[in-house]
């Protein structure tokens, strides 16, 4: 299968340094294929050895350029929300609490402002300001790779990028079978249940088959107070189907169609708790479907080590339905209908690598385009259909040029356009922007790195499902949002003995010019879209590894602060809450029992209170949250994995600060987290 050495959005991140040093314990190889960057020394048997490599796999590995440490594998949180995958990330966040409220946020940057992808397909969505734009299922995903801040020309997110990859046949066989199954069940305490079932085979010697089936049915939590919320019951059903055909040993075609339906009778404002909602529209509940539809065609070509190429052609469709006509209260005479919208992007998008000499200097260059057209579909009732379109277009180069064998620096170049055909204008917006990067590895153990990127946004479509077009106007003199991230720190690995060390520190400060706003002006009685002066976001992000024979630990923090510049302010969401995410800690423990094939952990979330808030308003509060998971492979029984764990052990009553926060009408609308909740699975491969 080609290996994707090449996909590598930051020149900074590069695990290839210690890999050479690197022994993965018995059971983070075999059931977690955890924390693969990571040095762990612990000695195993020839015995241990052969048993662990016929477990198959299930885990994802979450890798970040925040965090140098090592990928992380996450199959023992048993995730059913994309917060049990990113959530300890450092400068990562994740929102929402509810099913169809699943937000990233990395740096105070939301998800209209990152690139987030799912096999390739771009995911962007701006669907409705009380729902995610996300409907991504955590179980199936096999690898997340986390681009903490711009920082390559690669990537056109203002913030970052997202990449995700769904598993396929070649990813669950086992040395010498041509077929093989799998079956999981998992229970949670506070009201939840999941199932999957997944077949796998090779067909021929080059052509490979997968599909895979999932469901989990949700009941309303409670959280750490033993409020039970409302609105939350329902059920998400996943289906993927994957072939791929290997014509040849250097390349691999792979067709994807990703199905994803998301049904339940929800509460109308799912970004807020459940007492939220009972004080705004009493106990009304809203049917509601959210549905996603992604089609993909991957292919990737190794010619050899210096010559590679991988283009990606997608159709991504996510579909909101919500019947909206019983709802007390304030709201809107022209939504009392069976309401939806559609957003679909069709795109493209080729990256090729080419390892060349010029000289006597080596050189990497990764060149490339990216295409995307996204459509927003409205309709309320009966009513006419409101459309709007959006083409985004881009070709990118950079060229990492090895100075010396410690030296490095790459620059790069980007030119990005923007067309908008829109009930509030029909411009278009374009730029260049440019990236430089150096690292400088001192020796075996330490490593410098700095970058500097440009950034360019251009004002993006208005949300899909509310027909704010008819009352929204786009500044005349509106311009593209820009600005400039730099960053840089210095990455640290030592071994001695039966001990290892690693680090990674990062110092950043981001600079935003014409920072874009959407704002409702209350007189006029209309949403003005405009530029909001300037503003800076600055921090940094630290992490740091222990590891001891079968002993791991990891301590991470990260900072960040946000100001408008202009108006003295905090940067504001567009519920008038600061974005700003303030300081983070994460810990992690673990450890391996090799003879009763267990594996042990804990993991401690600490997060300070950010009152970097608008005067007059509560500041985000504090909390800190704790789980603990088990998980075993029994030798004995070939193909079995048993996972054991308790979610928020001391029942915390918590909100994250990317989730919604703050009163209004004097109501809180604090969309807190599940309380305690115990969860067990077992998943039998054959």
């Amino acid at each position: 299968m080609p290996s994707n050495k090449n996909n590598n959005q930051n020149p900074n991140h590069s695990c290839e340094p210690f890999r050479q040093s690197i022994r993965l314990s018995t059971l983070s190889f075999s059931i977690a294929a955890a924390l693969v960057c990571q040095p762990v020394v612990a000695e195993v048997t020839q015995t241990d050895t052969s048993h662990m490599e016929e477990v198959i796999v299930w885990g994802a590995k979450v890798s970040s350029s925040s965090e140098f440490l090592g990928d992380e594998d996450i199959s023992v949180k048993q995730a059913d929300h994309l917060s049990d995958l990113l959530r300890d990330i450092p400068g990562v966040d994740v929102g929402g609490t509810h099913s169809v409220n699943q937000r990233i946020n990395i740096r105070g940057f939301n998800e209209t402002d990152l690139d987030i992808r799912l096999d390739g397909a771009s995911q962007y969505a701006n669907m409705f300001h009380h729902i995610g734009n996300l409907t991504l299922n955590p179980d199936i995903i096999k690898a997340v790779d986390i681009q903490v801040g711009a920082n390559s020309v690669i990537s056109g997110g203002l913030g970052g990028a997202v990449h995700f990859e769904t598993k396929n046949a070649k990813d669950l066989l086992r040395p010498g079978e041509k077929y093989g199954a799998r079956v999981f069940g998992g229970y949670a305490s506070n009201d939840a249940q999941q199932g999957s079932t997944t077949v796998y085979g090779q067909l021929t010697d080059n052509i490979d088959a997968m599909l895979y089936g999932y469901m989990i049915k949700r009941g309303n939590f409670k959280d750490g107070e033993g409020n039970e919320t409302i609105g939350a019951e329902g059920k998400v059903k996943n289906m993927l189907a994957k072939l791929g055909w290997e014509p040849t040993d250097s390349q691999r075609l792979e067709l994807t169609y990703d199905r994803y339906r998301d049904k339940g009778d929800y509460s109308p404002r799912p970004d807020m708790s459940g007492g939220a909602n009972n004080a705004l529209s009493k106990t009304t509940l809203i049917p509601t479907q959210y549905d996603r539809d992604t089609v993909t065609l991957n292919h990737q070509y190794d010619h050899s080590e210096h010559f590679g190429i991988k283009t990606s052609l997608y159709r991504n469709t996510i579909d909101l339905e919500r019947d909206e006509s019983a709802i007390p209260g304030r709201w809107p005479g022209n939504r009392r209908s069976v309401n939806s919208a559609i957003n679909t992007n069709t795109g493209a998008r080729v990256t090729a690598t080419t390892d060349m000499a010029l000289g006597s200097i080596r050189n990497g260059f990764t060149y490339g385009v990216d295409y995307n057209q996204q459509e927003s579909k409205s309709q309320y009732g009966s009513a006419d259909e409101l459309k709007e379109k959006g083409t985004t277009s881009a070709i990118f180069v950079q060229d990492k040029i090895q100075i010396t064998d410690a030296f490095s620096v790459t620059p790069g170049i980007r030119y990005d356009h923007f067309k908008r055909d829109a009930f509030t204008s029909n411009q278009s917006f374009s730029d260049i922007t440019w990236a430089l990067a150096a690292d400088y590895t001192l020796n075996d153990n330490v490593t410098f790195f700095a970058s500097t990127r440009s950034l360019f946004k251009a004002p993006q479509l208005l949300e899909s499902f509310i027909k704010y077009q008819e009352v929204a106007y786009l500044a005349e003199d509106i311009k593209a949002q820009t600005g400039l991230n730099t960053q840089g720190g210095v990455k640290l690995n030592y071994d001695i003995g039966m001990h290892s060390f690693a680090s990674n520190i990062t110092i950043f400060k981001t600079d935003l010019k014409d920072h874009l706003q959407t704002s409702y002006n209350g007189p006029k009685r209309q949403y003005d879209i405009h530029n909001n002066g300037d503003a800076e976001i600055k921090g940094f992000e630290a992490s740091f590894f222990y590891g001891y024979d079968a002993f791991s630990s990891k301590l991470s923090y990260a900072k960040s602060d946000n100001e408008n510049t202009t108006n003295n302010t905090p940067i504001l969401d567009g519920n008038k809450r600061s974005t700003d995410m303030g300081d983070s800690i994460n810990l992690s423990l673990d450890y391996t029992v090799y003879d009763l094939d267990l594996y042990l952990g804990w993991r401690s979330q600490f997060v300070l209170e950010d009152d970097n808030v608008m005067a007059g308003t509560a500041p985000k509060a504090a909390y800190n949250v704790h789980n603990l998971f088990a998980q075993w492979a029994p030798h004995q029984v070939d193909g079995l994995v048993m996972t054991f764990g308790i979610d928020n052990v001391f029942d915390s009553q918590y909100a994250s600060h990317a989730s919604r926060t703050g009163s209004a009408r004097s109501i809180d609308l604090t969309d807190n987290e599940p309380g305690r909740s115990v969860k067990v699975s077992a998943a039998y491969q054959f």
